[in-house]
C-alpha cells in the first residue's frame, strides 16, 4: 500500500484573497483533494464507501501556518494516515515549496452511516490500518473548543445554499471555515497574519437551514461559532501574529 502520497498544486486568481496571497480555505481545499486522492490509491475512497452506504466526514482540523504562497506560485503537499483508533484516522499535510513549509495540518476523519448519520468502527470497513499508517512525527492534534467568555464581536445569519453543500449533501467543510473569515472586516484581515486555527465540526447542516455565526474576540485570539436552533454546530479558533506593514 501507498503509505505517503504527494501532489503539486498552483496558486489560481480564484484561489487568492485580497492580498494576492492563497487563502486558507483554498489550502484547505487542495488538502482535501489530495487526501481523496490517497485514499482512492489505498482503496478506501468516497466512491468505493458509498456504494457501501459509508461515507467519510471530518471532525476536526488543525491548521498550522507559516506563510501563504502568492498568485501563481507552486507548491507540494504530502499527506498520510499518522494514527488511528476503532471510530477514527487522524491524516497529516505538509505543504511545502522550494523555500521550505508553508502550512502543516492535522485532521480527523470518521466513516459515518449514511442512513443513520452515525460513525461507525473503522475496523471493519477498513482493514490493515497499520500497514499504512506512519505514526512518527504527528503533527498536533486540533484542541476540542469550548464557548469563549470574550467579548462579543460581529454576529450574522446565513441561509444554506446548494452551492453550499458537498457529495454528502451537507455543509462543505471549507465553507464553514470561510463562513467564519467572513465576520472579519477586509481591513483586518487584508494586514494580519493569521497564524493558527483549530476547527470543531460538531453537527451536520443541510441545505435550506439557517444558521448564526458569531465571532468573540479578546486581543489576536478569535473564536467563532455556528448555531442552529440554539444548539451549537460548529466551533473555530483563530490566532493572528499581529499585522504586515501597511
Amino acid at each position: 500500500m501507498i503509505k505517503s502520497f504527494t501532489q503539486e498544486y498552483s496558486v489560481r486568481h480564484d484561489d487568492t484573497d485580497v492580498t494576492g496571497r492563497m487563502s486558507v480555505p483554498a489550502l484547505g481545499d487542495c488538502m482535501l483533494d489530495i487526501a481523496s486522492l490517497h485514499a482512492n490509491e489505498i482503496a478506501w475512497g468516497i466512491d468505493q464507501m458509498q456504494h457501501g452506504g459509508l461515507t467519510w466526514v471530518i471532525a476536526g482540523m488543525k491548521f498550522i501556518i507559516h506563510r501563504m504562497p502568492r498568485i501563481d506560485s507552486r507548491f507540494k503537499i504530502e499527506t498520510h494516515v499518522s494514527a488511528y483508533s476503532r471510530i477514527s484516522t487522524q491524516r497529516d499535510f505538509v505543504a511545502f515549496d522550494d523555500d521550505g513549509k508553508i502550512a502543516e495540518v492535522s485532521s480527523e476523519w470518521l466513516i459515518i452511516n449514511m442512513e443513520n448519520r452515525r460513525p461507525v468502527f473503522i475496523n471493519d470497513f477498513v482493514p490493515r490500518l497499520e500497514e499504512v499508517c506512519i505514526a512518527e512525527g504527528a503533527l498536533p492534534k486540533y484542541k476540542h473548543l469550548r464557548q469563549s467568555n470574550a467579548e462579543e464581536r460581529n454576529r450574522y445569519a446565513r441561509r444554506i445554499m446548494y452551492s453550499d453543500i458537498d457529495i454528502n449533501r451537507h455543509l462543505y467543510s471549507m465553507r464553514y471555515l470561510q463562513m467564519a473569515l467572513d465576520t472579519f472586516d477586509v481591513e483586518y484581515l487584508e494586514r494580519c497574519n493569521i497564524s493558527e486555527i483549530d476547527l470543531n465540526f460538531i453537527a451536520e447542516v443541510l441545505c435550506g437551514e439557517t444558521v448564526d455565526v458569531v465571532r468573540r474576540s479578546e486581543g489576536d485570539v478569535h473564536q467563532v461559532e455556528m448555531m442552529r436552533d440554539g444548539s451549537v454546530v460548529f466551533r473555530a479558533e483563530i490566532w493572528s501574529a499581529g499585522f504586515q506593514p501597511a
